[in-house]
């Protein structure tokens, strides 16, 4: 079964590495390309579509995993669906500028298409006591919806420095397909091990100082992915539970980053999906350090959460 941990993480990183030339390319064609702005730290003109290459890579990955598994999860197609509707809308903000709203409201429209396709969270850890506690329809609906829409702002909003989102998705991927396959979820374990291939072959390209960026089409898709195939995993039994709340743990420090985000343009009276420079890369950049000692010190601090995923999994 590890072979087709491998043959994943190897199919995405050769595809990844391939396309991502080919992706810069394609962006200068279609215009689709990052300016300078006082916000960002860029200097010059980007192309930003490098999240296509990202995308064909994990589907090609996952999928020649999934065919020497000769399985494929329930729920795929809607996942599938989804995805296709997270990298039309970020294609879309990448090339046109969405508002803040017309991209949330893209976001939820992908959310739901899992979700209507039976993808649900429909239990919880008890907090206090034993056991689980089982949702009614309604609130795995709204709970499934939020946390996909969570995970997608929360890896889009740190995307931010040469390298960081594709480096920190690469480390908690990479967890994520060892908590799997320790519970025993090989097609599980698999795709995340394609989503770290994929960025692996992305990042010698995506690196500072940055020939693409993956863009929001990207950067969504990766969040999207993060949020529905820990879903998968937990669907599973009530043991896999696990892997959905690894994925929190894993993905703390954008999840984090991105709550105080949301408190603070709150407390400004901002809207609270506008951009802003006060993101923790940003602080970080703003105290002295340059952009690969930012990402490093990132790095690093995504690496200590994904280590303590692995301690608690092991201790429980």
């Amino acid at each position: 079964m590890l072979t087709s941990l491998a043959l994943a993480f190897m199919v995405a990183t050769i595809v990844s590495m391939t396309l991502t030339p080919l992706s810069i390319q394609w962006a200068q064609r279609l215009g689709i390309v990052a300016r300078p702005s006082a916000r960002k730290v860029h200097r010059e003109p980007v192309p930003s579509w490098g999240g296509i290459a990202l995308t064909i890579a994990f589907l090609l990955g996952t999928s020649a995993s999934w065919l020497f598994l000769r399985t494929v999860p329930d729920h795929t197609l809607g996942v599938l669906l989804g995805l296709f509707v997270v990298v039309f809308v970020g294609t879309l903000d990448d090339r046109f500028s969405l508002s803040p709203k017309a991209k949330l409201l893209g976001q939820i429209a992908a959310a739901i298409l899992p979700t209507a396709f039976g993808l649900r969270i429909s239990f919880v850890n008890n907090p206090f006591g034993e056991g689980y506690i089982y949702l009614a329809s309604w609130q795995g609906w709204l709970l499934t919806i939020l946390w996909i829409v969570a995970l997608v702002n929360a890896v889009n909003l740190i995307d931010g420095l040469d390298g960081l989102a594709a480096g920190v998705s690469f480390f908690a991927a990479l967890t994520l397909s060892f908590l799997a396959a320790s519970q025993k979820l090989f097609p599980i374990a698999a795709a995340f091990a394609a989503i770290a291939g994929a960025c692996m072959g992305f990042l010698p390209y995506n690196f500072h100082p940055a020939r693409v960026f993956m863009g929001d089409t990207g950067a969504m898709a990766l969040g999207y992915l993060f949020a529905t195939l820990s879903i998968l995993g937990a669907v599973k039994s009530a043991a896999a539970l696990s892997v959905l709340v690894m994925t929190g743990m894993v993905l703390a420090y954008p999840l984090i980053d991105t709550s105080f985000a949301i408190v603070r343009r709150w407390l400004k009276g901002r809207p609270i999906f506008a951009a802003d420079r006060e993101h923790l890369h940003h602080r970080l950049l703003d105290s002295g350090f340059d952009q690969r000692q930012a990402v490093l010190m990132l790095y690093t601090l995504t690496l200590i959460f994904c280590l303590l995923a692995i301690l608690l999994i092991r201790a429980t």
